[in-house]
């Protein structure tokens, strides 16, 4: 096969796990306080007392679909995408591509050397332009989006569904990060996988279930989203949610989803500490009749969280709520342990 005569190019991200956030300080929890008016009939008490009740308990009864069984199913399914073949825990590198060629295999001698290739040597890739080209070595069992090949052109995941070589237990695609070309390796033997257990959640809280007030985005607005290495990309802004949690008035910026449904980064005043320090996500479900509902206690730590081979997105300053949000998931345990 291919000398290889270039480097071997890793991505080098940094480790949020126990980055500090510099969000803004906790605002009060401001409670409210019922009282039943003393000076009412013996008759009216009664009633006065159900309306009391419903004050300090009604408001924070689960919307449909969003009860603590709601969560738990929500937490098992998550559970199960999250240590799926090709999920998240899988993710073994990101190997950023020069021009030239670079060799593939579980031999130390090859310029992306990974243990689940399914040979010393499975193949080459080489990049001209943007152009990137597999050609498997004889004898080498590789494929592309399941079919036997010998040389292929790889498709990028900015140019349509990209193409997936498999080799052995490894996953490969082609992906364009902070602007560039990169190679992303997934191996479905990985140790972060087969060592998976689960995640740690909060205690399922009512009151984190919040209705919100939808404002769709002017066209053609733009939020800067800033990624764990430090790029920032500007992404279409989908809406505004306005809502309330601990007693104040929030807002919080979306992007698109899929089907409709809205995307949010966001940060609070336990990142860094309780909870991954590059902040967590949310799915919001798609709004009706310019309302949805958020539920704080679905919130997710990012890939990053698991592996450092992703280039997961970060808070935008706007949802950097200066609040403490105790509901979804906490912080993983350190990578390696």
């Amino acid at each position: 096969g291919p000398r290889m005569e270039t480097a071997q190019v890793r991505a080098r991200l940094p480790n949020l796990e126990n980055s500090a956030p510099q969000f803004l300080q906790i605002l009060p929890t401001h409670l409210r306080r019922y009282a039943p008016a003393m000076s009412l009939a013996p008759l009216l008490v009664l009633p006065a007392l159900t309306l009391i009740a419903c004050a300090t308990s009604c408001s924070s009864t689960p919307r449909a679909g969003f009860a603590a069984r709601d969560r738990d199913l929500w937490h098992a399914d998550r559970l199960q995408k999250l240590g799926a073949v090709d999920g998240w825990l899988t993710l073994v590198g990101l190997d950023f591509l020069d021009q030239g060629t670079f060799t593939l295999g579980s031999s130390p001698k090859c310029a992306l050397v990974y243990r689940g290739a399914a040979a010393p040597l499975a193949g080459a890739f080489t990049v001209e332009g943007d152009r990137v080209t597999f050609r498997a070595e004889t004898g080498a069992s590789v494929t592309a989006d399941g079919t036997p090949i010998h040389e292929f052109v790889l498709i990028a995941d900015d140019q349509g569904p990209p193409t997936v070589l498999r080799t052995g237990t490894l996953a490969i695609t082609l992906v364009r990060r902070n602007g560039e070309l990169a190679l992303r390796v997934k191996d479905n033997a990985s140790p972060t996988r087969t060592g998976f257990a689960s995640l740690e959640l909060y205690p399922f809280d009512p009151s984190l279930v919040a209705e919100a007030r939808v404002e769709p985005a002017p066209e053609g607005a733009t939020v800067g989203i800033t990624n764990v290495t430090g790029f920032v990309e500007m992404q279409p802004l989908a809406a505004t949610l306005r809502f309330t949690l601990g007693g104040a008035e929030r807002t919080l910026v979306a992007t698109a989803g899929a089907n409709g449904r809205l995307f949010v980064v966001f940060g609070d005043t336990t990142n860094g500490g309780e909870t991954y320090g590059g902040g967590r996500f949310l799915d919001i479900p798609a709004p009706v009749g310019g309302l949805t509902t958020i539920d704080f206690n679905r919130a997710t730590n990012p890939p990053c969280s698991f592996t450092a081979f992703a280039t997961c997105p970060t808070p935008p300053e706007a949802n950097r709520l200066a609040v403490a949000v105790r509901g979804g998931e906490r912080a993983p345990a350190p990578r390696g342990h």
